[in-house]
């Protein structure tokens, strides 16, 4: 069992930061768990989970300041290892409008080193021969929760346990290939695009690309309403009209009037739905 220190204020976050100094710790392994359109509307941070090499931190997002956590994310004098940060990096600046500064992604080494898997439990266990126990279990768990439940909290810390580790071997397999100035030039073309417009997935799918022109502006409109619907009801898009049926409607637009609606959906929001579709 992993005993960590939970930072939930913002003089917390402000102790977190005093002991970094204090301690001239100069490097941490970080780790976010998030919600993703699984249980609510949205994408959210929900937990920030830290390991000095010592000491575990666990950063609850819902209880301090915009203002303290951008002091802490936006840090250059500390570095913060990660494993594949494009998204968490992305995630945090859509929500607060923070940029991450001094980032280590683990998963550049992994690219040049073309591992066959690259997931961070499948570069844990090729290199450490240690596999991550009950991670199916949590990988659907809803971490808005609160309390976080302690087996859950567990497994979120074991995400940064071997990131030190990891980045020492991973770096000296670099070093061994010769494939140092390829991973400086992998550093530099890989920096985050902030400013990039984030495209819907469904809207980059092999699905979608094989659609008429015509098609694929319906299903644009479709989609927009389902956004809108589901914010509305905080919960997750697909509970309101799945893929398949988006893509269905998108080819014979007369499945929405037979369209069966998840019983969490109010009779009121349902009428809501069809009658703005039937003014597309």
């Amino acid at each position: 069992m992993k005993e960590y220190t939970l930072i939930s204020t913002d003089q917390d976050l402000l102790d977190y930061r005093k002991h970094l100094d204090k301690n001239n710790i100069e490097i941490v392994a970080m780790d976010f768990e998030g919600e993703f359109n699984l249980h609510i509307y949205g994408e959210t941070l929900c937990l920030i989970q830290i390991f000095d090499g010592t000491t575990y931190f666990v950063i609850d997002p819902y209880s301090v300041s915009r203002e303290e956590l951008a002091k802490t994310l936006e840090d250059r004098k500390v570095m913060k290892i990660f494993y594949d940060a494009i998204s968490d990096s992305k995630l945090v600046y859509k929500q607060y409008g923070i940029k991450m500064q001094a980032v280590y992604d683990l998963k550049l080494l992994v690219d040049i080193l073309d591992f066959e898997k690259k997931g961070l439990d499948a570069v844990i266990s090729r290199l450490l021969g240690i596999t991550i126990e009950k991670k199916k279990k949590f990988q659907q768990y809803n971490w808005t929760l609160r309390p976080v439940d302690k087996d859950a909290m567990q497994y979120a810390l074991s995400d940064v346990e071997h990131l030190f580790v990891l980045k020492k071997m991973l770096f000296e397999l670099v070093e061994k290939n010769g494939s140092t100035e390829e991973l400086i030039y992998t550093i530099i073309k890989k920096s985050v695009d902030f400013d990039k417009k984030t495209i819907p997935g469904i809207l980059k799918s092999f699905e979608y690309k094989k659609l008429k022109s015509s098609e694929k502006n319906l299903l644009k409109k479709i989609f927009d309403i389902r956004e809108e619907i589901a914010r509305e009801l905080n919960v997750p898009p697909n509970l309101v009209m799945n893929k398949s049926q988006l893509f269905s409607a998108s080819k014979n637009f007369q499945t929405i009037k037979t369209l069966e609606f998840n019983r969490r959906i109010p009779r009121n929001i349902r009428n809501k739905f069809i009658e703005q579709m039937e003014s597309i």
